[in-house]
């Protein structure tokens, strides 16, 4: 393979994902890294056509999704030497996600989280912090699978806040896009600069220490509290 190709993948979709992989083994491609970057957020609830919350889905269902079908080819890359990467990006917002109280005893987590009846408005305010709280969980969870040593080394990163279309539905609004782009100005990164802490989990040597761990600026960095905690573990395994 040379150059740069591009292909559709639409996470608000899982046979967009499915096609993406059934795609890439056709060509018979290898894949040393895999970085998992695609994200929304939005107060609104709306459904896909697979009939999950928008933001669950894209940010969380069809990113585990992809991460699990590319696996295989991952491994295959995957030398004692060195470990192929799985990077999915987080956010340091996922510190502050609501904890899902309760939700160690639900039937479904997942039916739960999805149905429209528990997304408030105030829980649809929070939706966009607790996918990044599920992208650490299941990183936690998916390496804990893996055999020791791991020929693919997962990771879960914090790129900072970063100059984005991330914020689009909110600036929507001309007030809150004045403010938006006076916080920006005053705290984000440049978009180029986000994007190393990316590059570095997929490219750096020492991917075996960085192994399950969430990362910000480019270290190895403590989860949240509520992922830590014993609940939090339960939600997480239920989860997987």
């Amino acid at each position: 393979m040379t150059g740069i190709e591009s292909w559709p993948l639409e996470l608000s979709s899982f046979d967009s994902v499915r096609s993406f992989v059934d795609n890439f083994e056709a060509k018979g491609y290898t894949a040393n890294a895999l970085i998992a970057n695609a994200g929304i957020s939005t107060m609104q609830y709306a459904k896909t056509p697979d009939g999950y919350e928008t933001t669950f889905q894209v940010n969380y269902l069809s990113t585990a999704l992809l991460s699990i079908l590319m696996l295989p080819h991952l491994i295959k890359t995957g030398t004692p030497e060195r470990a192929s990467r799985l990077v999915i990006v987080s956010s340091e917002v996922h510190y502050m996600a609501n904890r899902l109280k309760g939700a160690d005893k639900w039937p479904s987590i997942i039916e739960t989280i999805n149905d429209e009846a528990y997304c408030t408005s105030s829980v649809m305010m929070n939706r966009y912090h607790l996918s990044k709280l599920l992208e650490v969980m299941f990183i936690r969870e998916l390496s804990s699978r893996l055999p020791t040593p791991t020929l693919v080394a997962v990771s879960a990163v914090n790129p900072g806040f970063c100059h984005s279309r991330l914020s689009r539905e909110i600036e929507s609004s001309p007030i809150f896009k004045f403010a938006v782009s006076i916080y920006k100005g005053v705290l984000a990164r440049t978009t180029e600069m986000g994007s190393r802490t990316l590059v570095h989990a997929a490219i750096e040597p020492g991917e075996r220490e960085r192994h399950g761990h969430y990362l910000s600026s480019c270290e190895v960095t403590e989860e949240s509290d509520y992922a830590l905690s014993a609940e939090g573990r339960e939600v997480s395994k239920r989860l997987w």
